[in-house]
């Protein structure tokens, strides 16, 4: 970490998607990150619920419209002198269509190299970032209905964990 001051970021909200077997992933080919999948979703803009950023964000990125559900994962996530809240919010797909890039911003669009639905055997083997935690328990907690909501620790944006104060 930089000798500047540490700053909060605003919370981010990603989405786990399930159709049976599978969830939905985005891959991108980031400059400073390189080829990697991740659990799709980003930050909340002031003033905008949890609610409507998962809808934007999800939106933007995956090109489904979604109906939020419940929170399933907190954790923190360290990206330089930035500290963001990664929140994962199980969510229903209601509409739109996985080939519809429209919403995507001109940003994602110069990283993205696709989205699916990732079977568990598949998700489980691919180089998938960042990981926070969400890896070691989804497909079992999901297997168990999700009993309730689980802060996951802090992560650095690579997936390392960082230990904890107390």
């Amino acid at each position: 970490m930089s000798n500047s001051k540490t700053e909060i970021g605003p919370p981010r909200c990603r989405g786990l998607v399930f159709d049976g077997d599978a969830l939905l992933m985005v891959r991108f080919n980031h400059p400073e990150d390189g080829d990697h999948w991740q659990i799709p979703g980003g930050g909340a803009d002031p003033g905008e619920t949890l609610g409507e950023c998962l809808i934007r964000e999800l939106r933007e990125e995956t090109g489904l419209i979604v109906e939020p559900g419940e929170l399933r994962y907190l954790s923190h996530v360290l990206a330089g002198n930035r500290v963001n809240p990664h929140m994962y919010f199980e969510a229903k797909a209601v509409g739109g269509n996985l080939q519809d890039l429209s919403a995507m911003t001109s940003e994602e669009s110069e990283w993205f190299v696709e989205r699916r639905f990732v079977n568990r055997s598949e998700s489980l083997a691919i180089p998938s970032h960042p990981q926070h935690g969400v890896w070691d328990r989804v497909w079992d907690d999901r297997k168990r209905g999700f009993p309730e909501p689980v802060y996951l620790g802090a992560y650095t944006w690579t997936g390392e964990r960082l230990p904890q104060l107390r």
